[in-house]
């Protein structure tokens, strides 16, 4: 089976300058591991290689706290015909002025998209002014913009109160009910996933049942992620931690040889063709139809049931 590889993430460090609640990385200022940047232009010259391969996405943890590394990326990327985008909680946007700065050094460098991570979990530690003056900023410079939320059941910083609090109606909202014209960013949102960090929130604050569980995966093998140590990801999600997901290393060997042996994979297959559900059946698996936030919540608990080594 073909998976044609359209996006690989970079994760740059898994350090953050914040520990939010929810993160499933389990992101924290004091988690140190980080990307060394000549194993990150390599990956991205590997990228490069693949006949499919569209995108370098640069998140972390904070991407902005290796912000030379990334731009050099960005900028490296770039010159081989890779669109880049980077993943930002905003902490470093100060003022409008500021962020422009830093914006325009990376749209010059060849950064397309600007991901925004807003919500309950991260403006209780991170202004939403910043959020505001990134948002300008980028909108000012041309930049396109996605705003990247997530929410539990007492969440009231959703879509609806961030799009008011940015005060700009071109923004489209994507999802069951799409709405809006994307004159200047394209909105998505999703429940928290109880995994990593997030596992400790209360119950009662999962947002159970809030996405589909049903139907196949349409990322894994396609939108693939490395960790800092090289280790190559199935996804972008939090599925791609479980042990059963692991690909190999990239130290010891390339990204187009070890997507192509993922891809001869039965895991994988089950997911790209039928989804979590599918190997839930395999496994004998019981599935709570509103047990789970959504379908990467299924996975991950699917990938870490010790009967699934049973299938590999």
């Amino acid at each position: 089976m073909t998976f044609e590889t359209f996006r690989v993430g970079l994760i740059l460090t898994e350090r953050c300058n914040v520990a939010c609640a929810h993160c499933w990385l389990s992101s924290r200022p004091d988690r140190g591991a980080s990307m060394r940047l000549e194993e990150a232009l390599r990956y991205v010259e590997e990228a490069a290689e693949l006949p499919s391969m569209e995108w370098v996405s640069l998140t972390g943890g904070e991407p902005f706290l290796l912000y030379d590394e990334m731009l050099g990326v960005i900028r490296h990327a770039s010159g081989l015909g890779l669109k880049t985008e980077c993943v930002t909680n905003c902490y470093w946007a100060t003022s409008t002025e500021m962020a422009e700065g830093r914006l325009r050094e990376l749209l010059e460098a060849g950064l397309e998209v600007i991901n925004i991570s807003v919500d309950d979990f991260h403006q209780r530690l991170i202004p939403f002014e910043r959020v505001r003056s990134c948002y300008e900023a980028a909108k000012g410079l041309g930049l396109r913009i996605v705003i990247q939320s997530v929410y539990g059941r007492s969440s009231s910083l959703r879509l609806d109160e961030i799009i008011r609090r940015l005060g700009d109606e071109g923004i489209r909202v994507l999802g069951p009910r799409p709405r809006g014209r994307a004159l200047h960013a394209i909105a998505v949102e999703s429940g928290f996933i109880p995994i990593g960090r997030g596992a400790e929130i209360p119950r009662e604050e999962w947002p159970l049942g809030s996405g589909p569980i049903e139907g196949p995966c349409q990322v894994v093998l396609r939108d693939v992620s490395i960790s800092p140590e090289g280790r190559l990801l199935p996804c972008c999600s939090a599925g791609s931690l479980a042990p059963a997901a692991a690909l190999g290393s990239l130290a010891d060997r390339g990204l187009g040889e070890l997507l192509g042996e993922a891809a001869e994979v039965e895991l994988f297959r089950l997911l790209r063709e039928v989804g979590p559900l599918g190997v839930a059946e395999e496994i004998g698996f019981e599935v709570s139809p509103l047990g789970y936030v959504n379908r990467c919540h299924l996975c991950y608990e699917g990938l870490t049931d010790p009967r699934l080594w049973g299938l590999l």
